[in-house]
């Protein structure tokens, strides 16, 4: 009859499988490689200079006295160099993920059959997307934190600004992570939007655009299958809608995170802060 209940495609099935196991073999939810990382700084060292119970506070005050005019270069250096405490494990943190998003990517069907300059331009351009996306399973609304296992790797976001982050990319950031929290995604859903946002043809370099949309639309059409399928009737609605949105959030996030990435690595006082990785896809400003 015409009330057919619409059902997956063994094809479909598939590929949900293919991105599901993706996922599992390269996000740890242990987090226990965090530990190999440089460590955590969270600039409450010395008492006298700084009020180590309110790191976020102080941070918030350090973060507006630096948007004053800079007075001395020596000044503004060491300034740099206390803020920037968390640059180092929160750079191998990012590096680390790169890594695995990497590893995500070639596990999807039709990736590694791209040329290899447009697996990279695909890479360079959705990787802070993808791994906003991932740090959605360890985001608790809780406190707004990142909790990755111990209590030495959970994130608020004070400790992103003492990696130079501003608060114009942080407020927008936590913003997301709750909406997504919201959406309470099945993990079909959740491999799938990851996958879509890293087969985006518009994004910049890619040479072969109508093959990368093709596997896009095929994702698409895979994901809106699932909800009409196994998502239960309440939630169904709208659902495709928001998660379309949340592309179009994670656009200006990146932006932001590339504006904010190029003062910090002008700001950086040591340079090897900054992993090689970081350097070839967000971009390296001495080269």
């Amino acid at each position: 009859g015409s009330h057919m209940t619409p059902q997956l495609l063994e094809e479909q099935e598939r590929l949900i499988a293919t991105l599901i196991e993706a996922h599992r073999k390269t996000y740890d939810a242990s987090y226990s490689d965090f530990s190999q990382f440089r460590p955590p700084k969270r600039g409450d060292g010395s008492p006298e200079c700084r009020n180590a119970t309110n790191p976020f506070l102080m941070s918030l005050l350090n973060s507006d006295m630096d948007e004053l005019p800079k007075a001395s270069a020596s000044g503004a250096e060491a300034a740099a160099g206390d803020e920037l405490s968390m640059l180092p494990h929160l750079a191998d943190l990012v590096s680390y993920s790169i890594q695995k998003v990497i590893g995500f990517a070639k596990m999807i069907p039709g990736f590694k059959e791209l040329c290899t300059e447009d697996q990279i331009s695909l890479l360079k351009a959705s990787a802070i997307e993808i791994i906003i996306l991932r740090s959605n399973e360890s985001f608790t609304m809780e406190d707004n934190s990142w909790t990755c296992g111990s209590n030495e790797f959970k994130y608020q976001i004070g400790d992103v600004m003492q990696a130079g982050h501003k608060l114009e990319l942080l407020e927008p950031l936590v913003k997301f992570q709750v909406n997504m929290k919201k959406l309470d995604l099945h993990e079909a859903e959740h491999v799938l939007l990851m996958a879509i946002c890293l087969f985006s043809p518009d994004r910049p370099g890619v040479q072969d655009r109508c093959r990368v949309e093709e596997v896009q639309e095929h994702l698409t059409e895979t994901l809106r299958a699932y909800i009409a399928c196994r998502h239960p009737l309440s939630c169904k609605h709208m659902l495709y809608t928001k998660m379309v949105e949340k592309l179009t959030e994670l656009r200006s996030l990146n932006e932001e995170h590339s504006k904010q990435y190029l003062q910090i690595s002008q700001d950086a006082v040591n340079k090897e802060d900054l992993p090689p990785l970081l350097l070839e896809v967000f971009g390296n400003p001495t080269a």
